[in-house]
């Protein structure tokens, strides 16, 4: 049986998850700084949403970021739709934090790497006592790192260890998988072995074989899980081990299950 994928750079990315605030910008545009200049870490092939935390020394208003890098596609939220704002509105009161996301997607063949990712900016620092958007416009930008970690072992990954099944009735249970690779396609998943008497079967509109719930692919650093029906109605209560068997593409795998009939 082949392992689960681990991630290479965890250690890493674990110490980018705790390093000190940095201070606010003090450069050209001192009342707006990012406060975290590391993002969370990426797979190769991967898309997501990549949240950046933002600090303001003044009541700003009406900010405005995009973002873009090398080897990077950015979207952003649908009602924005050419740039991310605050998730609170676009404006922020002097002390105060908040976090601008980007859709980020990175190409299969990106390499282990530290990805610059250039944010750049627009904002009005509010005027004292106005109560509405009016001031003094600023702009700038800054540089944050997006960590690209690469994978050894499997291209996907089995999160279901153990499932338990009522003798009383047969019942369907999940079993979730995430990708940690590119190409997983048409992923095809089976559940053999166990005790004398245990029925396995799958959903009708396959038969001999169960597939994702939201379809035959799974993309980079997502999960999905597969429907199985398992009746133990002719079957002692107990723990026994099955195997769960998966094919996508040209790749078959297969993983340890354990069994809890209850």
């Amino acid at each position: 049986m082949r392992r689960s994928a681990s991630i290479a750079l965890a250690c890493a990315a674990g110490a980018a998850a705790i390093l000190p605030a940095a201070a606010p910008a003090t450069a050209a545009t001192p009342e707006l700084g990012l406060v975290v200049p590391v993002l969370a870490p990426m797979l190769p092939g991967q898309t997501g949403w990549v949240g950046t935390m933002w600090a303001a020394s003044k009541d700003i208003c009406d900010l405005k970021v995009t973002a873009s890098g090398t080897g990077v596609t950015v979207k952003y939220p649908a009602n924005t739709a050419t740039y991310s704002s605050l998730s609170k509105g676009d404006s922020l009161k002097a002390g105060h934090l908040d976090y601008a996301a980007f859709n980020v997607s990175l190409q299969s063949n990106t390499l282990l790497a530290l990805v610059p990712l250039k944010l750049s900016y627009t904002y009005t620092v509010k005027a004292d006592g106005a109560s509405d958007c009016t001031g003094t416009d600023r702009s700038g930008s800054v540089t944050a790192t997006l960590p690209v970690v690469s994978v050894t072992g499997d291209a996907v990954v089995q999160k279901t260890s153990a499932v338990t099944v009522p003798q009383a009735t047969p019942v369907w249970s999940q079993l979730v998988f995430q990708s940690r690779k590119s190409g997983v396609d048409n992923l095809q998943v089976t559940v053999t072995g166990g005790p004398t008497g245990l029925v396995v079967s799958y959903p009708q509109n396959t038969a001999t074989y169960t597939s994702l719930s939201k379809g035959s692919s799974l993309a980079v650093g997502t999960d999905d899980f597969a429907a199985v029906k398992f009746d133990a109605t002719n079957v002692a209560a107990g723990t026994y081990k099955l195997t769960v068997n998966l094919k996508y593409g040209s790749t078959t795998d297969t993983n340890d299950l354990t069994l809890v009939v209850s």
